[in-house]
């Protein structure tokens, strides 16, 4: 069977619900967003990220993130502040840009786990009370990072 086939049974996803966008300047990027675009209203709500891992290692990085809705779907921008992060790597190497789509999750950590047994690792995470992130390196199948987010809600 082919790695994506696999992946997609054994992962069995939820519709997308999440596009990250990584930036250099949220409060710049809102101001073009919302009097340009015509999107928003954003939300920037704190969220406090404890276990913090960057490629399986403790990290104590810090990020900003405001959050807008297109309907099913939530747009987040994310300005990384402190490394390690991998929002530092994608902007070192490709600049600003769309960089993971999210899954909301009921189970992350059997889903990491079953990525682990498929030879996919988990690039960054974080935990919360009520679950966390954790993205999948998954960019060399796809093009694209996938996010595992398990949470009470939605932010947008």
């Amino acid at each position: 069977m082919e790695l994506n086939k696999e992946l997609a049974q054994k992962l069995n996803l939820p519709a997308m619900s999440q596009i990250g966008i990584v930036v250099k300047s949220i409060d710049q990027t809102v101001k073009y967003y919302e009097n340009v675009l015509g999107l928003g209203p954003f939300v920037e709500p704190e969220i406090n990220y404890s276990d913090k891992q960057y490629h399986g290692k403790p990290a104590d990085f810090a990020i900003r993130m405001s959050f807008c809705s297109l309907g099913p779907i939530e747009l987040e921008l994310i300005e990384p502040i402190t490394e390690p992060t991998i929002y530092h790597d994608f902007l070192k190497e490709k600049g600003e840009g769309i960089h993971h789509i999210g899954f909301d999750v009921k189970d992350m950590d059997e889903r990491i786990k079953v990525c682990a047994e498929m030879g996919i690792d988990v690039l960054q995470m974080g935990r919360t009370p009520a679950g966390g992130f954790a993205y999948l390196n998954t960019e060399k199948i796809g093009g694209v990072i996938f996010e595992l987010i398990q949470r009470k809600c939605r932010r947008a």
